[in-house]
């Protein structure tokens, strides 16, 4: 074992859903979800954090207007450590969608948007580490964000980013946007970040 390896750390969130209660026209502007990215940005730069995940809905809608996104643009380019975006059933990549109006990595040059419909990896040789993530495409439909993952790379470290509803090995009770138990376990990646169920919960072992 290499003992002088760094020690990664990363923030994993999902959800924050801004526009969710308005426009910054209307007074929202320092509404809730705008004080939790806000304050996740902080405390990525409080924890040192080397990378940080959202794990979809950073948005609420595609429709949010200008000063919304130039917000968020702003916080995350703050982070000033590798961002990592899955767009979500809410923010998802249609042909509108709010990723699609702007190109982040030229505006956020430390942000990455999830943005292959079949999914893709993202490289950090200098963390060692991997990530995949499959972003929604739509809002609706028989969906699958943790199918056909491909294979471990060769990273030590292997991550994958999901968001959907656990289902665990039960029969599901949800017509979409499944995530089942063999899927995480087939996926043989050392973390998955899961979003779409905004608490703290261990779904697998």
């Amino acid at each position: 074992m290499n003992y002088d390896r760094k020690q990664i750390r990363i923030l994993h969130t999902s959800d924050i859903h801004l526009g969710e209660y308005g426009t910054a026209n209307n007074c929202e502007f320092d509404g809730r979800a705008h004080r939790a990215l806000k304050a996740m940005v902080d405390f990525s730069i409080q924890a040192k954090t080397d990378l940080v995940i959202i794990a979809g809905d950073l948005f609420d809608h595609n429709r949010v207007d200008d000063m919304t996104l130039e917000f968020a643009l702003f916080e995350l380019c703050r982070a000033a450590v590798p961002v990592l975006i899955l767009p979500g059933n809410h923010d998802c990549l249609v042909s509108d969608s709010v990723y699609r109006r702007v190109c982040f990595s030229k505006l956020a040059p430390y942000v990455r948007v999830f943005a292959a419909p079949e999914g893709e990896k993202y490289s950090f040789p200098d963390l060692d580490l991997a990530i995949w993530g499959k972003p929604i495409v739509s809002y609706g439909g028989d969906i699958r964000p943790l199918a056909d993952t491909p294979p471990r790379g060769q990273e030590k470290w292997q991550i994958a980013v999901a968001h959907g509803y656990y289902v665990g090995s039960q029969p599901p009770s949800l017509d979409s946007f499944q995530i089942n138990e063999m899927e995480i376990l087939t996926s043989h990646r050392d973390y998955i970040a899961l979003g779409h169920v905004p608490v703290f919960r261990q779904v697998c072992n």
